[in-house]
């Protein structure tokens, strides 16, 4: 057997040893790899043998650690951040002395928190260095007494969220962004940038919404095709947030839905093309490429349930035409780091609401799936940048001062894409093809053809987004 063949394949040790990942974090940190490739051996297998860990590798090679850095991302991607590594039941191995098999999920969380810690660290290496550096030097304009409230009204409520200081440090990279920010954003969008007649159209929930409505926790256990639980769930679910919207949704056109996922942000869009919600679509963006049925099946009977009740109907969900409307995932814009989520659904959102029949044409045909140029992609690299701006400015400036600053400023990030096509993401139709020729796949089915362009999008070799 060759020394190649004896060589362990990292990735596929990824999925099969949950154990031997962290040990193999451990190890490397303590091996130098300025030395020679045999001593490196050495040390890794002296290592591994102090730690008693029979089924460990012989050594992890220089080779091996990229191969599985560059690999990473595909992997997660692969595996779906809808049900995270470290609680997917299929990648955990329960062990007969541990006393619950909760304390067992504690463990690998606690495993995989620090490899994302390790990779959020990593890929923030990647962040534009001056737009990184404009960030931070706005902390030196906040005081740590900041506050902000910002007021809305919701039908005949008035409503406020309210910002602090430790907030708008979320927008510093490479921190996710949180709840406080999420939910000011959206708010901001539909309530300052939309116009009269798009803003009466539209009703934007807040974060915690879905998050009550279908419980991660509990959705996790469910099986995609277990019909009668989800309906239980939901039932149960409904009956804690029935009353949180005080307006008639059934007059709205658009609903956006986002999405809070353990540590990865989505956004739903329910589009009602009619008077009745049995006339509409779902469009379910995600920076990921992931989507999860379950939600998207408790989304409509969301929608089936109002209906019902502004109809006074008893009509089951199973036999309501809400049941078969379509959802469609387009690919839309991704990340390619592992903090920018939450920037991808702010921006998700104010990109469809300033031209909904971007996204809502022709999505029924292969190429109109393609929804790549949906925004430049140094808009959302600039995100926290605009937020934090507004966020001071709002403070500083008023109300009208900073969103007229606000609106400047991105449509002069827009305008300079439009001279500079390296800004735009290259991903699109023609490229595509491009690849397809490479592959000599000219003639290939609508199934594999998505089988491709799925490889060709998620693949981080093939994605020019990345580059």
């Amino acid at each position: 057997m060759s020394e190649q063949q004896k060589q362990p394949n990292i990735i596929n040790y990824f999925q099969q040893y949950k154990q031997g990942i962290q040990n193999a974090f451990k190890i490397l940190e303590e091996v130098d790899f300025e030395l020679p490739e045999e001593e490196v051996k050495q040390k890794v297998q002296k290592q591994i043998e102090e730690q008693k860990q029979p089924i460990e590798p012989k050594f992890i090679s220089q080779a091996d650690i990229k191969r599985a850095l560059e690999n990473f991302d595909k992997l997660i991607c692969q595996l779906q951040l809808v049900t995270p590594l470290y609680s997917d039941p299929k990648y955990l191995n329960f062990e007969s002395n541990d006393r619950t098999k909760r304390q067992t999920q504690m463990k690998h969380q606690q495993m995989w928190d620090q490899i994302k810690l390790q990779q959020k660290e990593r890929f923030a290496r990647f962040q534009d260095q001056e737009i990184l550096e404009r960030i931070l030097e706005l902390d030196s304009q906040l005081k740590e007494d900041y506050e902000y409230n910002f007021q809305f009204s919701s039908g005949t409520q008035k409503k406020t969220i309210q910002i602090k200081y430790h907030d708008v440090l979320k927008l510093n990279p490479p921190n996710y962004l949180n709840d406080g920010i999420i939910n000011f954003y959206l708010k901001f969008i539909e309530f300052e940038l939309l116009d009269e007649s798009l803003r009466s159209k539209t009703y934007i929930f807040n974060t915690y919404f879905v998050e009550k409505l279908c419980p991660f926790d509990k959705l996790q256990t469910i099986q995609q095709n277990d019909n009668h639980r989800i309906n239980e769930l939901f039932k149960q679910s409904y009956e804690h947030i029935k009353r949180w919207v005080k307006e008639d949704l059934t007059d709205k056109e658009y609903l956006l839905f986002p999405i809070n996922l353990p540590e990865h942000w989505s956004l739903l869009i329910a589009h009602k093309q009619s008077k009745s919600f049995q006339d509409s679509v779902i469009i379910y963006l995600d920076s990921f490429g992931i989507i999860d049925q379950k939600l998207v099946t408790i989304i409509k009977m969301y929608l089936h349930k109002m209906q019902c009740d502004k109809i006074q109907s008893d009509v089951n969900y199973n036999d309501s035409p809400i049941k078969q409307i379509p959802a469609y995932q387009l690919l839309v814009p991704r990340q390619v780091n592992y903090v920018d989520c939450g920037a991808f659904l702010l921006e998700y959102a104010e990109s469809f609401l300033s031209n909904p029949n971007y996204l809502l044409s022709d999505f029924e045909s292969q190429e109109g799936i393609y929804k790549l140029k949906l925004f430049p992609r140094t808009l959302v690299n600039k995100k926290r940048l605009l937020i934090k701006q507004l966020l001071i400015e709002l403070v500083e400036l008023g109300k009208e001062k900073a969103l007229i600053n606000y609106k400047q400023r991105r449509q002069e990030i827009i305008e300079s894409c439009y001279t500079n096509e390296d800004e735009y993401d290259k991903i699109d139709q023609d490229l595509f093809k491009e690849f397809l020729n490479q592959k000599n796949s000219i003639n290939v089915n609508n199934e594999q053809q998505r089988s491709m362009l799925l490889d060709f999008y998620m693949n981080p070799q093939q994605n020019y987004y990345e580059q």
